[in-house]
C-alpha cells in the first residue's frame, strides 16, 4: 500500500497527463488548490512545455519518464481513451493514486485489470463522471433518496450540442451518453437490466453522431438523448415521480422542484383538476465548478478524507458496459 495514504499535513504531489481540453481544466484546478503541489505534465505535444513553463512544473514528453522521475503520489489520466488502460497501469504499478477521465477504459476486460491492480496495491482509483460532482445531482440524489417524489417512474436526459470543430475519433454514446447513463444509474442506486438503442450516423464520416437509448430497471425507466447534431448546447435531466416532478440544467445548475397538490376527493374529475395545479418551487443550488469539486475529492481521499464519496470504479466500469452495448449495433467495420 502507498505510504501516503494517510498523509493528512501536507499538500499532494499531483502531476497530470495529457495536455488537451481537459487536461488543461485538470491543470488549472490543481494549481488554485492549496492541497496540491502540482509538480508536472507529460503530453507528447511539445508545445506543451511553454504552458509547463507558465505553470512553473516540469515537462515530459514521455508520461513514464515523469512517474519515474517525479514520483508524484497522484496523477490525473487525461489522454484519449484508447490510451487509458495503458497509461493507469503505468501509474498504478509505480504506486500512484489515479483520476482517470471517463470513460474508464476502452473495454469491460480492461476496466476489471484497472479495478483489480488498484485494489492490490491498495491505491485511490476513480474515474472522472464529473456530473456526479455537479451541485444539482447531489441534491437530485438528496431528494430522490428522501422520497421526496415518491416512487420514481422514469428518468429522461437530454445532452446534446454542436457538432465539435474536429470530428471526434469515437462515438456520441461512449463520448457524451456515458455520462448520463451512470447518472441515471447512480440517482436509482441500481443497474438496469434492460438496454435498448437507436444510432444514426448524420455527420460524422464513421461514427454514430446521434443516439437515443432506453434502459428499464426494477420499477422505473431511464431515457438517453444524446447527439451533436442539435445547434444549440442543451444539459437536462428530468425525474418523474409518485409525487411531483424535477427539472435539473446541469450548465446553469437551477433545480425544479413540481409537487403536486392531492386532497383525497370522491369526485375523479376534482381530483384531476386539483392535481393538475402543482406546487412550483426553485430549489437554490450553491454554484460550484464540477471539476474542482471532483479534484478536490479525489485529493481529500488521497490524504485519508473518505468523508465525501468519489465515483467507484466499480459504477464506472457498469457505465461502460452499458454504453458498449448501446453501440455494438451500429460500430462499423
Amino acid at each position: 500500500m502507498a505510504s501516503n495514504a494517510t498523509k493528512k499535513d501536507s499538500r499532494v504531489r499531483v502531476a497530470v497527463i495529457g495536455a488537451g481540453n481537459m487536461g488543461k481544466n485538470h491543470l488549472r484546478n490543481y494549481k488554485e488548490m492549496p492541497e496540491a503541489d502540482l509538480v508536472g505534465i507529460a503530453d507528447i505535444n511539445p508545445a506543451t512545455k511553454k504552458l509547463a513553463d507558465e505553470q512553473g512544473i516540469k515537462y515530459f514528453s514521455d508520461y513514464r519518464e515523469m512517474l519515474d522521475k517525479l514520483k508524484p503520489e497522484a496523477v490525473s489520466i487525461v489522454v484519449p481513451t484508447p490510451f487509458h488502460a495503458e497509461v493507469a497501469t503505468a501509474a498504478l504499478e509505480r504506486g500512484s493514486h489515479c483520476l482517470v477521465e471517463k470513460p474508464i477504459a476502452s473495454t469491460v476486460a480492461e476496466a476489471d485489470a484497472l479495478i483489480s491492480l488498484a485494489k492490490k496495491r491498495g491505491l485511490v482509483f476513480t474515474v472522472g463522471h464529473i456530473e456526479r460532482y455537479n451541485p444539482v445531482v447531489r441534491q437530485l440524489k438528496k431528494l430522490v433518496d428522501e422520497k421526496k417524489i415518491g416512487e420514481i417512474t422514469s428518468i429522461v436526459s437530454k445532452r446534446v450540442g454542436g457538432f465539435p470543430s474536429v470530428e471526434p475519433k469515437t462515438d456520441v454514446i461512449i463520448d457524451l451518453a456515458v455520462h448520463d447513463i451512470d447518472i441515471i444509474s447512480y440517482l436509482l442506486g441500481e443497474q438496469p437490466h434492460t438496454v435498448h438503442s437507436h444510432g444514426s450516423r448524420t455527420h460524422h464520416t464513421q461514427k454514430v453522431d446521434s443516439a437515443e437509448i432506453l434502459m428499464k430497471y426494477s420499477k422505473a425507466s431511464g431515457f438517453v438523448q444524446a447527439n451533436w447534431l442539435t445547434p444549440v448546447k442543451i444539459r437536462t435531466i428530468a425525474l418523474t415521480g409518485s409525487l411531483g416532478y424535477l427539472e435539473a440544467n446541469y450548465i446553469n445548475q437551477e433545480l425544479h422542484w413540481y409537487r403536486h397538490n392531492m386532497e383525497k376527493l370522491g369526485d375523479f374529475t376534482k381530483f384531476v383538476q386539483k392535481l393538475g395545479a402543482p406546487v412550483k418551487e426553485i430549489l437554490q443550488v450553491s454554484f460550484q465548478e464540477p471539476l474542482a469539486v471532483e479534484l478536490r475529492t479525489f485529493l481529500q481521499h488521497v490524504r485519508g478524507d473518505k468523508s465525501d464519496k468519489l465515483v467507484e470504479p466499480t459504477d464506472a466500469r457498469e457505465a461502460l458496459r452499458l454504453a458498449l452495448e448501446s453501440i455494438r449495433p451500429y460500430e462499423t467495420a
